[in-house]
């Protein structure tokens, strides 16, 4: 790898942070535009709430979201990123978004130059 490349691999973990923590800080102030904003378009989201299992539009997660209003004491953190080309894993561990703690998993992709959330999976844990 040149010097370039490797300045290049190093940032793409760093812009896929920036995506996920555009996701944290809407979720976080219940700014529902800056949250999609770290979607692409037609993402699902997935996952297990209450013990049971749920599969929403990118619409109706934000509408749940912007329901729930903003999540002020949410905490987050990104576990992993790990990119190969235009695709990405990514795992973020939440706590007290409006009282659950959270496990998200996200498919991302690189679209014109930007990261963006392709798919969420979660897992609801039980309420703090």
């Amino acid at each position: 790898m040149t010097q370039n490349d490797e300045t290049e691999s190093f940032a793409v973990s760093g812009a896929i942070a920036e995506t996920l923590q555009r996701y944290i800080d809407g979720a976080r102030t219940g700014d529902i535009v800056l949250l999609r904003s770290a979607f692409a378009e037609g993402a699902r989201v997935s996952g297990s709430y209450g013990g049971k299992p749920v599969t929403w539009s990118l619409g109706e997660f934000c509408d749940a979201v912007a329901k729930g209003g903003p999540a002020p004491g949410l905490q987050a953190r990104i576990v992993s990123i790990e990119p190969a080309g235009g695709a990405a894993m990514a795992r973020l561990e939440a706590l007290d978004w409006r009282g659950t703690r959270y496990t998200d998993f996200f498919v991302m992709v690189r679209r014109d130059g930007d990261w963006r959330i392709d798919s969420k999976v979660f897992h609801a844990h039980a309420r703090a």
